[in-house]
């Protein structure tokens, strides 16, 4: 049982499926084999978390750039409205 394996038990299942698989080996396994199949499980776990985590920060930086951009195309349009003279109706 190595890092591939306690991987591809939690990109199936998620963490019910690593902790059935753990108790599973729990029940047969010596203390040895399932105190190194609990840290690569807990590894894969931290690891995914990580990867999570990072995807979200991206999505985040994404939104405060989009956010951005958009006050600015906003501002360009209220200084082009106000040059030429035409008032932009307010929002709701």
């Amino acid at each position: 049982m190595d890092y591939e394996f306690w991987n591809d038990i939690h990109s199936r299942g998620g963490i019910p499926a690593v902790k059935n698989a753990l108790e599973e080996l729990a029940e047969r396994g010596s203390p040895e084999d399932v105190d190194s199949a609990m840290d690569l499980a807990c590894r894969v776990i931290e690891d995914d978390t990580a990867r999570l985590q990072a995807r979200a920060d991206q999505a985040e930086a994404r939104l405060r750039m989009l956010t951005d951009e958009a006050r600015e195309v906003e501002r360009q349009v209220d200084a082009h409205a106000e040059a030429e003279g035409v008032a932009r109706a307010p929002e709701a």
